[in-house]
């Protein structure tokens, strides 16, 4: 409409953090009424409903709190790292997925640090794998850590079974039940909070969607 009030993001973002917060305060009350039950009601049907009105309660309540945090601003803290370390947060943030993603992993970064939020960067590693997963053509993805003229790049290639496009991915387009694009958006967000550069291009003669993350080295001296 030509009337709609073009609302700033950051209004927006905190509405629907204010409102998933308030859900969520409900549905624990819920959960603790649910609880209530549980023990009033003896075994058979009644106390299988009630098992599985509390797991409906809590899925909703973890998916609100999800949502919640797609809308937060990125954290803008920062500490010296060395990049091997972040290749094994990455690692580790594979091998704790399920179903746990076939990866194969090459690093070759010697004693190369960077300025980044470790725990803001594990997060957005997990979010490129299980992005990878779940879009993916179900074949081995390629993880590599490099130094290439004076900065780190992490590199995710996964391979495709039909071209993509990545710039036509935009927050809140899709329409996927339980998804709304924000994802990958988010895990943007924090690599540029880290002061990093992501960029996302396909490469037709490997058929393979290739993710780049790259960092500043940081000089001896620091």
């Amino acid at each position: 409409m030509d009337h709609d009030p073009q609302i700033p993001w950051t209004q927006l973002a905190a509405f629907v953090r204010q409102h998933t917060h308030d859900v969520r305060n409900h549905l624990n009350g819920l959960d603790l009424e649910a609880a209530l039950l549980a023990e009033l009601v003896e075994g058979g049907e009644a106390k299988a409903s009630v098992d599985r009105l509390r797991r409906q309660i809590r899925t909703c309540a973890n998916q609100l709190r999800a949502l919640s945090s797609k809308f937060s601003e990125p954290p803008t803290g920062r500490a010296a790292v060395p990049a091997s370390m972040l290749m094994l947060v990455w690692q580790d943030q594979a091998a704790a997925l399920e179903p746990k993603p076939e990866v194969a992993w090459a690093e070759d970064v010697g004693d190369a640090k960077v300025t980044v939020d470790p725990e803001s960067l594990a997060q957005t590693f997990r979010e490129l794998l299980v992005n990878a997963t779940s879009f993916g053509s179900g074949k081995p993805l390629q993880a590599k850590a490099e130094v290439t003229d004076g900065h780190v790049q992490f590199t995710l290639s996964e391979p495709k079974d039909a071209p993509v496009d990545p710039s036509q991915w935009t927050p809140l387009k899709s329409t996927r039940r339980g998804g709304y694009g924000l994802g990958l958006w988010n895990a943007d967000r924090r690599i540029e909070a880290s002061h990093g550069h992501i960029e996302r291009r396909y490469d037709s003669s490997a058929g393979q969607l290739v993710t780049t993350i790259t960092f500043p080295t940081l000089s001896p001296a620091q």
